[in-house]
């Protein structure tokens, strides 16, 4: 059987997008723009720079920001990009395997019991939510742009 390479980034990329909140991408860069000229204006309150234009440098800020933060956007788009594309079924079974229980950390078996209870919920074998699983970290992963 081939090696799943991607398989651990895409999971975590699916569970990091539900801990989120199921942001848009949009969305989550307008909130991170906004989180840094904020923290630039509390910034420039408290010391300043003695920068002539601090809109501009505050800007400039954000920008830097959202640069730093590229990989997670991206990654959000992607998984966004992947629930659109997955039939019904295979998205409860992402719903059920990746995005339940969002806030905890996953423990050895969580998955397998995830899974259990997605084969139950949906319904459909365990191999064949593996199935909808790993078409779903596939899609990610075109869409990601990742080398499978």
């Amino acid at each position: 059987m081939k090696k799943d390479h991607i398989r651990d980034y895409a999971t975590e990329a699916f569970l990091y997008y539900a801990f989120m909140g199921k942001p848009h991408k949009e969305d989550l860069e307008k909130k991170y723009y906004q989180e840094a000229l904020d923290s630039y204006q509390r910034r420039q309150q408290v010391g300043g720079t003695g920068i002539s234009k601090p809109t501009e440098q505050a800007v400039m800020y954000a920008e830097g920001v959202l640069r730093q933060k590229q990989a997670e956007l991206w990654d959000i788009l992607a998984v966004e990009k992947t629930i659109v594309q997955l039939h019904p079924l295979e998205r409860q079974a992402v719903e059920i395997v990746y995005f339940s229980h969002a806030q905890s950390d996953i423990k050895k078996g969580d998955i397998q019991d995830r899974v259990n209870k997605a084969s139950i919920k949906i319904p459909a074998g365990t191999a064949t939510v593996y199935r909808y699983l790993k078409k779903a970290r596939d899609l990610f992963a075109y869409e990601r742009g990742l080398r499978k």
